[in-house]
């Protein structure tokens, strides 16, 4: 096994370990650190994600962006390689997709990544550098390469962030930016 995809390993084996109790937790400071941000008040289209168990959960921050009416998006992977961004209008509209992910029900009514004021980056670890372990599949490095560092920021749990580097690959996208519970930190 590659340095990469054991860290990747190691970085779901202790997400998966989390207590419930404890994300739940997380979840409201979380949503609370957020909303509070500039990039987030000022956007009007901002894609988030449908977590999975022990993730980053966002349902509260779309509820809230929903009452605040804004746009949200949600992705939706079309295939091996893509990913595309879907309009979800209720938490209540989705079905369980590839993997057990939740997706919004069809017809998709889909925007183009340049168009989106905020999208928010989850991923299975981070580190202090920006640099993202992700599920292994490439589709956030494909979405995002074509957007501005400044429209995305990386959402985990404060633990996900290593103190070691993430082996990264040239088409891996770094973050600028990393939000948890515990508030807002500028990648070096």
């Amino acid at each position: 096994m590659d340095t990469k995809e054991a860290v990747r390993l190691a970085c779901k084996t202790k997400r998966a370990a989390l207590r419930a109790e404890d994300c739940e937790q997380w979840t409201i400071a979380l949503t609370r650190e957020i909303v509070k941000l500039s990039q987030y008040k000022k956007a009007q289209k901002i894609m988030l994600y449908l977590a999975m168990p022990r993730e980053a959960n966002l349902d509260a921050v779309i509820t809230q962006a929903l009452q605040d009416g804004k746009d949200v998006y949600v992705p939706v992977c079309t295939d091996k390689t893509t990913m595309i961004a879907v309009r979800l209008h209720s938490l209540s509209d989705v079905t369980t997709g590839v993997l057990h992910i939740r997706i919004p029900n069809e017809p998709y009514d889909i925007i183009n990544p340049s168009e989106l004021d905020l999208v928010l980056v989850p991923g299975a670890g981070f580190d202090y550098r920006g640099g993202r372990m992700g599920m292994g599949n490439g589709y956030y490095d494909r979405f995002l390469s074509i957007l501005r560092p400044e429209q995305f920021i990386g959402v985990c749990w404060n633990m996900q962030i290593l103190s070691q580097e993430i082996p990264m690959e040239d088409y891996d996208v770094r973050m600028t930016q990393l939000i948890t519970e515990t508030g807002l930190l500028q990648c070096q």
